[in-house]
């Protein structure tokens, strides 16, 4: 199945709008308190990944299948993040501090929620709606 950009897109957003936001919810808990910032990194995740997206289609129509394996999603989930997180860094971003957060941790989220989203894709996803790879992803 190869996604169109809206299939991706609705994908992107479901899922990290639910395993996503379950996963930075024990990340926001961690310590006893609350931290926000990581509802914060979550929410720029899906809007900069809204963008990357429409990058990703341009570059997956060069390749004569139209698709990428899933080496090449990790790879693209690394090139994202590493983006994220040095953009953070220097010059932050609505609800993130520059410099605010730190590498490690951020790596850790990060990693964590793209591992729990593409598990779910790659499996339960395609029990739960049977039709999803053959409209290109899209969800409604």
């Amino acid at each position: 199945m190869t996604p169109t950009l809206r299939g991706r897109w609705q994908t992107r957003l479901a899922t990290l709008g639910t395993i996503g936001a379950a996963v930075t919810l024990v990340f926001a808990l961690r310590g006893g308190g609350f931290d926000g910032t990581f509802f914060a990194v979550l929410a720029w995740v899906a809007v900069l990944g809204v963008a990357w997206d429409g990058l990703w289609i341009a570059l997956q129509g060069l390749r004569w299948d139209r698709d990428w394996p899933p080496l090449f999603q990790w790879a693209g989930a690394a090139v994202e993040g590493a983006a994220l997180y040095l953009w953070i860094e220097r010059f932050g971003l609505p609800g993130i501090d520059a410099g605010s957060v730190s590498p490690g941790l951020f790596a850790a989220h990060y990693g964590t929620v793209f591992a729990a989203v593409f598990v779910f894709v790659q499996g339960p996803v395609r029990v739960l709606l049977p039709r999803w790879r053959f409209n290109g992803g899209r969800i409604v």
